[in-house]
């Protein structure tokens, strides 16, 4: 069995369809930008301001690391840069099946402007920053799904997706 993570870039409603990929299977969620606020007692923007993005990146891959460390199957909603990470990526390909979640940036820049994501500030940066996460998320998929939609559209389609593979890696 495998872990679920969910790429995707900002705004891509990956906390949102994982929670209900999570509940349909009857699998536990994380958020992973969530857990590094816990843990580290800052928000994500604090975290930006005050230590940097090299900083976090470093912090979520360990984050991450743990996560999945732990006996599978769980649910992980991904930052929109955790995949940036080639030791991310090496990781995943051998614990988890990586869904990626297909916003266009129209829909995604709705959802995140005006918010306090530290990315998220101008709409041009957010939009080459999607452009140029695209062929990593690409590459590391092994799955794409439109998220455009209600997430519970996404999650439906995922949850199918994953319990057919988990059936699949059991039956052989």
């Amino acid at each position: 069995m495998r872990w679920l993570c969910l790429a995707g870039h900002m705004g891509a409603g990956k906390s949102a369809v994982g929670r209900r990929v999570a509940s349909r299977l009857d699998w536990p969620f994380v958020d992973l930008d969530r857990r590094i606020e816990t843990v580290v007692g800052l928000t994500i923007a604090e975290i930006f301001s005050t230590r940097g993005e090299v900083w976090f990146r470093r912090t979520e891959e360990a984050a991450l690391r743990e996560i999945v460390g732990g006996p599978p199957p769980g649910v992980v909603a991904l930052g929109g840069g955790a995949l940036e990470s080639a030791r991310t990526r090496e990781l995943l390909s051998r614990v988890a099946w990586v869904v990626w979640l297909r916003a266009s940036i129209e829909v995604a820049w709705g959802r995140v402007r005006g918010s306090e994501r530290p990315l998220a500030a101008d709409r041009e940066r957010f939009a080459r920053r999607a452009a140029a996460r695209e062929p990593v998320f690409r590459e590391a998929a092994d799955l794409a799904v439109d998220a455009d939609g209600p997430p519970e559209d996404g999650a439906a389609r995922v949850a199918a997706w994953a319990l057919g593979r988990a059936q699949a890696e059991v039956a052989s």
